[in-house]
């Protein structure tokens, strides 16, 4: 049964597609939306599989346990629709509602797990608690962001429309992490749902949809990954005032930016609780004392000070931008991370070496620069896990690998 419930909804799926007008929009063919779709639906199957084999017993890591627990809410959703809705914003910690940074137990902690339960929930309403099925309609709303952010990099870089579809859709860490049953798929939905807005702003014909819209994506980001949504608003800010002062752009990041150290490390001084350093310390020691990661490597604890994250800014760039190195393939899994991270770097010092044309800074290409970096520095200082640090990198990948992919000239290299 479970078998024929999976085939009818992927062939439903992969029929309404490419009749859908965001997606016959975007350019590209009724083949390749299918052919993408059904690459996602596939990767998210294998995701399954492995998370299902991969922990000590079978179905015991976070993607199979989340289903679990989706089980019950739906169960709750059924019976009791008013209890499902009010234990939403019941706080089980026993903290009540304080200690919004913290990493322990808190009613913000656990609002990522949450909010993806409830997510997953609904699904099984429809999949009769089928995890193989509830992949479709996971990967269909993913794949919403990832054919809002081509259409926006397709509008901003034009260029050859196969390297796009290439970065926007087929990076490896980014295709296998967004399509499994997780979180990181629903962060990047809307974090891409932001940039599409923001890119072509709110429509004049439906101004109140758009910025219901651009506000569920806000809600969304700020109940599975707040830290994100954190460091995306100042680089949002950056890029509506670069967009303003086009002439002054570069001076409208650097200041900015500038200004925003300053409060890091100097806000703790108006406020005990706006610590950030503190904070971000607390996140890296909340990871080291996680036990049973085969992937962790050893670091140095983060003195909460300025002093500190610049002996650390080595370290943190070291895993976040270079891991896993050669010496860290001890695992298979580890292995197709590695060699995207190689391909990458091939990639981007051909860039630097054989530019199509002479570069050019818009606003939006120094907004994905500065919210890249800051969410890779993030994870830097305080992920010491290569599988946890993979796949929090992933989402990254097609804001970055277009222009790289677009940027290089192929032609000079082909005949060199």
């Amino acid at each position: 049964m479970e078998i024929f419930l999976f085939a009818a909804y992927l062939l439903l799926f992969t029929w309404c597609i490419p009749k859908i007008r965001f997606f016959n929009n975007s350019g590209l063919s009724g083949f390749q939306l299918a052919a993408l779709f059904l690459l996602k639906v596939g990767m998210g199957v294998i995701y399954g599989w492995i998370n299902w084999y991969a922990g000590g017993s079978p179905g015991n890591t976070d993607t199979w346990v989340l289903h679990t627990e989706s089980l019950k809410e739906t169960k709750t959703l059924l019976t009791f629709p008013r209890q499902y809705i009010t234990s939403f914003f019941y706080d089980g910690s026993g903290t009540g509602f304080e200690n919004f940074f913290t990493s322990g137990a808190s009613y913000w902690n656990n609002l990522k797990n949450n909010t993806y339960i409830r997510i997953e929930s609904v699904f099984n309403c429809f999949s009769f608690g089928s995890y193989f099925v509830n992949i479709i309609f996971y990967c269909f709303w993913v794949f919403f962001g990832a054919v809002a952010l081509y259409r926006v990099m397709q509008h901003h870089l034009g260029g050859n429309r196969l390297l796009l579809i290439i970065a926007c859709f087929l990076a490896p860490s980014f295709l296998y992490w967004t399509s499994g049953l997780h979180k990181d798929g629903l962060t990047f939905l809307a974090l891409s749902t932001v940039i599409y807005i923001f890119y072509f702003r709110v429509t004049s014909k439906k101004p109140i949809q758009g910025y219901l819209l651009l506000l569920g994506a806000f809600l969304l980001l700020f109940a599975l990954r707040n830290h994100v949504l954190l460091v995306l608003l100042p680089a949002l800010l950056c890029w509506v005032l670069a967009r303003r002062f086009p002439n002054q752009r570069v001076l409208v990041f650097t200041g900015l930016y500038s200004l925003g150290l300053i409060l890091f490390f100097s806000a703790k001084y108006l406020h005990p609780a706006l610590d950030f350093p503190a904070i971000v310390a607390g996140k890296q020691e909340a990871f080291r004392a996680l036990t049973g990661g085969q992937s962790s490597i050893p670091v140095q604890p983060l003195q909460p000070d300025l002093a500190g994250f610049i002996r650390q800014f080595p370290q943190a760039a070291g895993i976040v931008l270079f891991r896993p190195f050669i010496a860290d393939l001890k695992k298979v899994l580890i292995v197709p991370a590695f060699l995207e991270l190689l391909l990458t770097w091939i990639c981007i010092l051909l860039f630097l070496i054989i530019p199509r044309k002479k570069r050019s800074f818009r606003p939006f290409s120094l907004f994905l620069l500065a919210f890249t970096v800051s969410v890779l520095f993030m994870i830097g200082y305080t992920v010491n896990n290569l599988g946890a640090v993979v796949r929090y990198r992933s989402i990254l990948f097609p804001l970055f690998l277009p222009a790289i992919l677009t940027g290089i000239c192929w032609e000079r290299l082909t005949k060199k």
